[in-house]
């Protein structure tokens, strides 16, 4: 007897279907197990729609003027469905830690550990990540990219999954991050983490040239004649160097000294330093310091980042540094934010958005605010985290809420001053699909307030009824206005009260077929009217019928 006996003609033509879209989908040299058990947070949203809810009395906020940070607490997976409405095409750089599934208890699937020797763990965690890609792909600007860190457990896996969902030709680089000591065992030592990074169009990505003035101590030992300089390492030393490297070659000091190491311009460019008086071996007549490039004031230095990471923090600074903030020791293998702080450096403007979806201690966050008081950008987080084991109440939130306003080291007493910013706190929320569109409608109109406000990044409550909401943002130049009613109670009220306002609004009116009349506003071009709710449900039913198979 043939397990296909009990199939309905139905059943098996659905079976084939899949079989044959199963045959014809492009494997891009990875293929892996279709999921045994769906992913329960993705079959809960075909009944339970995502929204946002405001926690108010976790809302920080130390400038009147700044934009805001945004925190979401609640499953990634449904807080990227929503930012797929609010911040589609938005975002500059993503920057993700996931789990490494590494088989000791870090990886969760349907609420469960997969353990190492789980048949399915590697399939598990490429099911898992696809979907998270695939909506966090979406969000990425033309000329943005996505920094993910890995380890050896599922680096090979993730590179092939990425050129599948980003295109191999969008590939950038595979950043090695040098982290200490590293981890041994009998065979070896593990000296780096990866971070594989790919933009999502490779033809708009900025050029990653780095141009920074020289700063440092100035002096003119050797007089030269163009006036003070600041030295400059240009070399690996000996034990650093590697002797196959193609910039590995000698150089002569004026009294004869050979250097024979690894250095950071190539052997031509080297020859015209030395023409040119811009190589400093030490005073005359011994010329025996270590050579040194000369940076004279007023100069900038090009710089392209190597994928090799090193002086950028290590595993334990970055403990120690968590432990400053919060006290006591809450995870092994945090992120320092000198690290964090670097990629998004080479990567984006000074007013780039940054989204970090798998957040955990909020180190993102931390080296966004760190980076923005160091260089005076206008950068912003958006970061998400689940609550499990409390992480984003008594680590993630206090650890952001602190360094914003400053705190007390926990071991010395050192007083540490605040890096400013503020805050918007979010949970995820939902609106339940009984099947009855209506209501449907009416309930998601209802409960999208903060998502609307999200999406246009306009948060103060200026006027309300039972009906409407009208805010406006700090500057007090942009407005969000929302008619939730499906009856005309007070639309001349509310449409009179935009009116005065008379700046740049966006007015969302409740609609069931997906038209909002924009009759009244004819006239005026600062306003811009929208239907809801409908362009919400089609991004969650276009995300459903991708994931759902």
């Amino acid at each position: 007897m043939s397990r296909y006996d009990n199939f309905s003609k139905d059943e098996l033509v659905e079976l084939l279907e899949k079989q044959d879209k199963e045959l014809k989908r492009k494997k891009y040299g990875l293929s892996w197990d279709a999921e045994k058990e769906p992913e329960q947070v993705v079959v809960d949203c075909q009944n339970n729609l995502p929204v946002l809810k405001n926690i108010n009395n976790k809302n920080i906020v130390s400038d009147d003027i700044d934009d805001f940070n945004i925190m979401i607490e609640g499953d990634n997976y449904h807080a990227l469905q929503v930012l797929n409405y609010t911040h589609k095409g938005k975002i500059d750089v993503i920057y993700i830690d996931p789990p490494y599934n590494t088989g000791n208890k870090d990886f969760k699937y349907n609420d469960k550990f997969v353990e190492k020797d789980d048949g399915y763990r590697h399939s598990k965690w490429l099911n898992f990540m696809e979907k998270r890609l695939d909506l966090a792909k979406e969000l990425l600007k033309e000329s943005g990219v996505i920094f993910i860190s890995i380890d050896d457990n599922e680096q090979a896996n993730l590179k092939l999954l990425c050129d599948k969902i980003f295109g191999e030709n969008n590939f950038v680089n595979n950043f090695m991050w040098l982290h200490g000591k590293g981890k041994k065992d009998k065979n070896s030592r593990t000296l780096q983490q990866y971070t594989l990074c790919y933009s999502k169009n490779k033809n708009y990505l900025n050029e990653w040239i780095n141009k920074k003035q020289v700063q440092g101590t100035m002096s003119n030992p050797d007089n030269d004649s163009r006036g003070e300089w600041f030295s400059g390492s240009i070399s690996f030393d000996e034990k650093r160097s590697s002797p196959n490297h193609r910039n590995f070659y000698s150089i002569k000091s004026p009294s004869g000294e050979v250097w024979t190491r690894q250095w950071q311009v190539s052997e031509e460019e080297m020859e015209d330093l030395l023409e040119n008086n811009k190589i400093y071996f030490g005073l005359s007549p011994d010329f025996k310091n270590t050579p040194r490039i000369k940076m004279f004031k007023d100069e900038y230095i090009e710089t392209i980042p190597d994928n090799i990471i090193e002086s950028k923090g290590t595993t334990k600074s970055a403990i120690k540094e968590l432990s400053d903030i919060l006290g006591g020791e809450y995870f092994d293998n945090p992120k320092p934010t000198t690290l964090l702080g670097h990629l998004i450096n080479i990567s984006t403007k000074k007013t780039g958005v940054i989204l970090d979806f798998f957040v955990g201690s909020g180190t993102t966050a931390h080296a966004v605010l760190a980076l923005n008081k160091e260089d005076g950008g206008k950068r912003k987080f958006i970061v998400c985290t689940n609550n499990e084991n409390n992480i984003a109440e008594e680590v993630c939130y206090p650890r952001i809420q602190k360094v914003i306003k400053g705190y007390t080291k926990a071991k010395n007493g050192e007083k540490i001053d605040g890096l400013g910013g503020n805050l918007k706190y979010f949970k995820t929320d939902f609106v339940k699909n009984t099947g009855n569109q209506l209501k449907l409608k009416l309930s998601i109109t209802k409960k999208c307030t903060e998502m609307l406000c999200l999406k246009n990044n306009i948060f103060n409550l200026e006027q309300k009824s039972d009906n409407y909401k009208i805010f406006s943002n700090n500057n007090k130049d942009s407005y969000v206005a929302i008619y939730y009613c499906f009856y005309d109670d007070d639309i001349d009220e509310f449409i009179n009260n935009i009116k005065l306002i008379n700046k740049k609004t966006i007015v969302y009116i409740f609609s069931l077929d997906n038209y909002a009349d924009k009759e009244h506003f004819r006239d005026y071009k600062n306003i811009k009217v929208e239907p809801i709710p409908q362009q919400i449900l089609d991004v969650y039913s276009k995300i459903q019928k991708e994931h759902i198979k």
